[in-house]
């Protein structure tokens, strides 16, 4: 499997400078003490503060606050009209347009049968991937319909990580990484080595470990190291051709070039 030659040699074996990805700093931006969870294909900036989701834009900046839930475990922005916020310790899941005004919302405890929800990740049209811990399965979720696909394929290990495109779905365990296409077919499964995140941009994958920011390309079944000053790499976020860091205190943006 393409997957497993970069496990295999990620310590033993270097790789060609050919197709090599190489980072330039176009900035670095304080968060004035707000945490940047994500940005969108517009340059829109996604960030919360005691609670509240804050948007902001080139000429905008939007506001969102609930009064019920609390805690957004995760925020994903790549439909920028469908934002969708995942409220973990609720079991629930919100969408928001543009605006961040409220259009759909989904308690996955009232669902039949109930699920146990703790990772989710935007797909195609009204679909999400979430994880349901009570069957341990993957499932392709449509939120308006309230109807789900499930992918029948136990997933073992602790779940770390669940990120997708429009084409492919990558579940992150504490042993090993599985990749499944949109009908649920698994095309991939391999050892993992203490990979912490994993995001998806083209044809790469790009992972942390320690520290540290690697990308694999699936084409060339290559892998190498970004070269980054030391920083310390809290979350990241790839859209376009930006690479963005967010270190605690600053959002730090990248171009992602080849060489």
């Amino acid at each position: 499997m393409k997957l497993l030659v970069l496990f295999y040699l990620i310590n033993f074996s270097g790789f060609s400078d050919e197709n090599k990805l190489i980072l330039t700093l176009i900035s670095k931006t304080s968060t004035n003490n707000k945490e940047f969870k994500a940005v969108d294909n517009f340059s829109n900036l996604y960030f919360i503060k005691n609670n509240e989701l804050i948007k902001i834009s080139e000429k905008d900046t939007f506001y969102y606050r609930n009064n019920f839930y609390s805690n957004i475990t995760s925020l994903d922005a790549k439909n920028p009209l469908r934002i969708q916020l995942f409220y973990e310790d609720f079991n629930s899941l919100l969408v928001l347009d543009n605006k961040l005004s409220e259009i759909s919302k989904v308690d996955f405890n009232f669902l039949e049968p109930t699920k146990t929800v703790s990772k989710v990740s935007a797909s195609s049209d009204n679909n999400i991937w979430i994880f349901n811990e009570l069957n341990s399965k993957l499932e392709l979720f449509n939120y308006i319909n309230q109807k789900s696909k499930v992918i029948n394929y136990e997933i073992s290990g602790e779940i770390i990580s669940l990120v997708s495109n429009y084409k492919y779905c990558w579940v992150l365990t504490d042993t090993h990484i599985y990749k499944f296409n949109y009908f649920g077919s698994l095309i991939d499964k391999t050892k993992a080595n203490n990979i912490e995140e994993i995001i998806n941009f083209n044809d790469v994958l790009i992972f942390k470990r320690d520290n540290e920011l690697f990308y694999y390309d699936e084409k060339t079944l290559t892998e190498n190291k970004f070269d980054l000053e030391d920083l310390l790499i809290k979350d990241f976020f790839v859209i376009n051709q930006s690479l963005y860091i967010y270190d605690s205190e600053h959002y730090i943006k990248y171009q992602i070039q080849k060489k």
